[in-house]
């Protein structure tokens, strides 16, 4: 982004986040959706709105920044609800912070070669790692800590001779004793803080003035910048990440059009232009790699496209990285569609690219849930299209994301195979084969990405971040389950999360029931409800019960409780069922299994 778009994004974010605090002001019926605090070693008060703003673009309807005072990480470690001064407890805590800031006096003088000096900053690295560390225990929401970019301080000026060998190789040094004092602390987010300022430049992104007069030593666009990297990373914990990149061919996958160029014809190369299609097509890879689908929606002849990703020895992307593709006569639209419902997603899961400005006009007239990009005219800029878009951002890679291309090729095979005997023959010789357990510390990453991002089958819809998710699991009155499905095809892997909380008087409540639509059909939703029943019942309830939270998307499981046998209770959408090992019967040709902890 230029320094033109960046300052007036800056300036468009900033007024966003101005107008939403005096509408939520004049407004006293409003309550906030997320709870934010924001501390560092600096004044922090100017990123309020930066922040604000840019998680009120991602979709956040009312959330609330609270700054904390000036260079106070530790106490607010210690009891971060006094110092910020808020009664109600926060959904995130962000601590940024710079090793100037410990001690510039101890930091100058370990430059110059002070041993003990060099001991007591590195010493004071520590502790405050310790203090997020007793924060980590206390505090159960999202934790994001920076890491420390270069000093600011004259004596540590990158352009003058020989800092390499003095300020920069004291820098790494004490930058690697942070890095492995934090890795300790379990759960926290780090905000890369020195890579941000690394990309921006030092001189834009610092202002003196604003250092010297108000302890503020970032410029507004850099400002925006540390706003948009923060709302990232708490948006990838609550709001679910799209699915699939769905790409046109010609102009788009590479230079040319196919039909007409032949194969020797097209651009796709080392060479520029067919260099940019080439580097584009790396970066779709590399987000394929971190689990986002690929798809191809284009107007063109099948064999023609097919033989490009067979055979031209150029191309990143080949026939085997695409889920579905869509290659044929019919509008754009239609083809999305298509893509959509062969890869079982929503529309608002699609990320469209195509270099042509009327198509994308239809897509966008039509189908206004689809995310649309048109390649640029500058084809240098094309490489850099989707970085940091923000649209693929999840909490962490887990191994379902890495093997969805995998798993949608036995999914494929799952669908030939069935077409050819009936339904009750084709489930039969299926091998499925339901594990239901308690979630433990290796599942929680896949457990809170399908919280976030399931919308069809899940019975109430709560949220839920990764430490919250973790604080259910260590709680006694609450019980965390998952369900690992595999067929002789191969394995779906974790697809099913159920949390219950415990009731008074035996009762059990299922708080969270949800399932990927991947699994759906076969019986396996069966088995899952009736391992949920058994294990509730193993943890001494009585009764179980259910509710359905009705939204826009979950209307296919509105009857998933009466038709296991679940009967109507007083209240509306609450369903029971009495708790038992045998409550729920599941077909003979599923093999199933629960385990629970001791």
């Amino acid at each position: 982004m230029s320094d033109r778009l960046m300052r007036e994004s800056a300036q468009e974010v900033r007024k966003l986040w101005q107008t939403y605090s005096r509408s939520f002001k004049d407004n006293p019926l409003l309550s906030h959706d997320l709870k934010i605090g924001v501390a560092g070693s600096f004044t922090v008060d100017n990123l309020i709105p930066y922040i604000g703003g840019c998680l009120l673009d991602k979709g956040f309807k009312a959330p609330d920044i609270v700054a904390g005072p000036y260079n106070q990480l530790h106490q607010i470690c210690l009891d971060h609800q006094a110092v910020l001064e808020c009664k109600f407890d926060f959904d995130a805590l962000i601590l940024l912070w710079r090793i100037e800031d410990l001690s510039s006096d101890r930091l100058e003088a370990a430059l110059a070669q002070d041993e003990k000096a060099f001991e007591q900053i590195a010493q004071d690295i520590r502790e405050l790692a310790q203090s997020i560390a007793g924060l980590r225990g206390r505090f159960g929401g999202t934790i994001v800590v920076s890491t420390p970019p270069y000093p600011s301080l004259g004596s540590f000026d990158v352009r003058d001779l020989g800092q390499v060998e003095r300020g920069r190789a004291l820098y790494q040094h004490l930058l690697e004793i942070w890095m492995k004092a934090i890795e300790k602390v379990k759960g926290v987010r780090t905000f890369d803080l020195a890579g941000l300022l690394m990309s921006a430049g030092f001189e834009n992104a610092h202002d003196t003035r604003k250092w010297y007069l108000y302890r503020q030593p970032y410029s507004e666009a850099f400002g925006f910048q540390i706003g948009n990297a923060a709302s990232r990373i708490i948006a990838s914990g609550k709001i679910s990440a799209k699915k699939c990149l769905v790409l046109d061919a010609d102009n788009t996958l590479w230079g040319g059009i196919i039909g007409e160029d032949g194969i020797g014809g097209i651009e796709i190369g080392n060479d520029f232009p067919g260099l940019a299609f080439r580097d584009f097509q790396k970066y779709a890879h590399y987000l394929q790699k971190q689990g986002v689908m690929l798809a191809i929606a284009s107007k063109n002849n099948e064999e023609d496209v097919v033989e490009v990703l067979d055979r031209h020895d150029a191309m990143v992307l080949k026939r085997e990285h695409f889920s579905a593709m869509e290659i044929n006569w019919v509008s754009k639209v239609e083809g999305l569609k298509n893509i959509a419902r062969k890869l079982n997603i929503g529309l608002d899961a699609l990320v469209f690219v195509d270099d042509n400005r009327k198509e994308i006009g239809e897509v966008q007239e039509r189908l206004p849930e689809v995310t649309c990009f048109l390649v640029p005219e500058e084809l240098a800029e094309y490489p850099g299209l989707l970085r940091n878009c923000g649209l693929f951002d999840i909490g962490e890679v887990t191994k379902e994301d890495r093997e969805r291309t995998k798993m949608m090729a036995q999914e494929a095979a799952r669908k030939q195979d069935s077409e050819q005997v009936s339904e009750e023959e084709f489930r039969a010789a299926l091998g499925l084969k339901v594990k239901v357990f308690e979630v433990q510390g290796q599942h929680l990453a896949r457990t809170t990405q399908l919280i976030n991002k399931t919308n069809q089958f899940n019975l109430t819809t709560i949220r839920r971040t990764q430490e919250e998710v973790k604080a259910l699991c260590d709680s006694q009155d609450s019980l965390v389950l998952a369900t690992e499905i595999e067929d002789r095809y191969g394995e779906y892997g974790l697809v099913g999360v159920a949390i219950l909380k415990a009731g008074q008087k035996g009762s059990w409540d299922i708080d969270t029931l949800l399932m990927s639509c991947r699994v759906l059909g076969r019986g396996a939703d069966t088995a899952f409800i009736s391992q949920i029943v058994s294990a509730s019942a193993q943890r001494g309830a009585k009764i179980l019960r259910g509710r359905y939270l009705p939204t826009q998307k979950n209307r296919m499981v509105e009857d998933l409780y009466p038709r296991h046998g679940f009967e109507k209770a007083g209240e509306e959408g609450v369903w029971t069922i009495s708790a038992s090992a045998d409550a729920v019967a599941y077909p003979d040709y599923i093999e199933s299994a629960l385990t629970l902890s001791e």
